[in-house]
């Protein structure tokens, strides 16, 4: 939001002094106001099969800049994020217990050892039938964001909400250790 990065310009101690080297807030705030990231001729006919068309090419060539930028270390965590949003989306979710209740779901796989992201997909629900269609399931989810790293060994932690039986097995065909706590009412839980 504009009042958060708006901050950023501050000079007392608290704001990034070099932004104001470079521009003023108020030519930051009218680049980021028009800024688009796609053509908009023909958006409202991709948008039927791509939810994210607006950032589509921007998204995509940040996962493969992540993904071919850094080596990973043999530790990784892969985790739910919910980006705080409070504009117009058609796969934005609405969870009333948290903090910001409107926001963007993403998964991301990250280092445990620089926190630095390596791969990440946007949750944009169903799309309509077409080449954006995938299957959204935790357990897809989890494979297509593993990818890059099958059969290399290293260690995944996830929390209850992902671990399962059939996902550790999973793993383990991949040649992948998983660390994660299973919930009691998860299908397949071996009796303790």
């Amino acid at each position: 939001c504009w009042v958060c990065l708006g901050g950023l310009w501050k000079l007392d101690g608290v704001g990034a002094d070099i932004l104001s080297c470079v521009m003023s807030e108020k030519r930051f705030e009218f680049l980021l106001r028009y800024i688009r990231f796609d053509d908009i001729r023909g958006r409202e006919e991709r948008k039927k099969f791509d939810k994210i068309t607006h950032v589509r090419w921007l998204f995509e060539s940040f996962v493969q800049q992540c993904k071919q930028s850094y080596s990973l270390s043999e530790f990784v965590t892969i985790d739910e994020k919910l980006q705080a949003f409070g504009g117009r989306c058609s796969f934005k979710q609405y969870i009333p217990p948290k903090p910001a209740k409107y926001a963007i779901k993403i998964f991301a796989m990250v280092d445990n050892v620089s926190y630095f992201t390596s791969n990440i997909e946007i949750y944009a629900g169903k799309h309509s039938d077409g080449y954006f269609s995938i299957d959204n399931s935790l357990r897809n989810v989890m494979i297509r964001l593993i990818l890059p790293i099958r059969k290399t060994g290293k260690n995944v932690t996830i929390d209850n909400w992902f671990t399962s039986v059939q996902l550790a097995d999973k793993f383990l065909d991949q040649k992948l250790t998983s660390l994660g706590t299973i919930r009691k009412n998860k299908p397949n839980t071996p009796n303790t």
